[in-house]
């Protein structure tokens, strides 16, 4: 009866279509910068991968976690003892998990299209959905300078989604992107600080040759359910049930509040 149950919310959760797919090549990229993110308890790195039509962003350690899991048994191994080994309560936190509030999830923005997709997993839920690629109003100080990896980035500030960002961009890089969904300044965003700190990702590397094309990870060939923006932040703010351990924690806080 309970896991009818369970089936019937799941159900009416989703309430949308099933998308099944696996790995599959976008187009070559002509960009990719990896960012080293810092939140509150956890480290992680991002890759922001740029085609000419179409850019992806996605958690580095994750995406090698779930390539691991599927390549070989003995790369599968390694990944369980690398989870099983990680120790979230050490005051190292190198020895920690690494996470984030968004590493679970990968973003594709296609300008052709206008749309942003977004797929994300959690205890082996998976979900999607689309939205046109979302405007953020910059206000930009161009009197306030500093230097990252070798660029001279200008200062600017945005209110999106509920949080605060300041961000540092290179007009040197002429491309109007940046990590997670923000976008939309005269150059590469190369440092994003949210809410003086709840997230903060910085530009490590920048690769122009050699790059990994822009491609859509699905390395379980998973079914991904289809929700609006809306009930998306609604499940990924909800409590989260724990039977095992019959009890429930609170939602992780999210990086976006509306």
């Amino acid at each position: 009866m309970q896991k009818i149950l369970v089936i019937f919310v799941m159900l009416s959760l989703y309430q949308g279509s099933i998308l099944a797919q696996m790995n599959r090549v976008i187009e070559p990229a002509i960009l990719e910068v990896r960012y080293d993110s810092w939140q509150k308890e956890h480290d992680d790195a991002y890759i922001l991968r740029v085609g000419k039509t179409v850019s992806q962003f996605f958690s580095y350690f994750q995406n090698r976690t779930d390539s691991m899991d599927v390549t070989s048994e003995v790369t599968s191994k390694i990944a369980l003892k690398e989870f099983l080994e990680a120790d979230d309560r050490s005051p190292d936190r190198s020895k920690r998990l690494k996470a984030s509030t968004i590493s679970r999830e990968l973003i594709y923005q296609n300008l052709t299209t206008g749309k942003l997709t977004l797929y994300s997993n959690y205890a082996w839920e998976y979900y999607t959905y689309e939205e046109d690629i979302p405007q953020q109003k910059w206000l930009i100080n161009l009197d306030s300078t500093k230097t990252i990896l070798g660029q001279k980035c200008h200062y600017a500030t945005t209110q999106f989604r509920g949080r605060v960002w300041k961000v540092w961009f290179a007009e040197g890089i002429p491309v109007s992107l940046g990590p997670w969904k923000l976008h939309g300044l005269p150059g590469l965003i190369l440092e994003a600080v949210a809410d003086n700190g709840f997230i903060k990702l910085s530009a490590v590397s920048i690769k122009t040759k050699n790059i990994t094309p822009v491609t859509l990870y699905n390395w379980r060939k998973e079914k991904y359910y289809k929700l609006t923006r809306e009930k998306f932040l609604k499940y990924k703010n909800r409590p989260r049930s724990i039977p095992y351990a019959n009890k429930t924690v609170p939602a992780s806080p999210y990086i976006e509040l509306e």
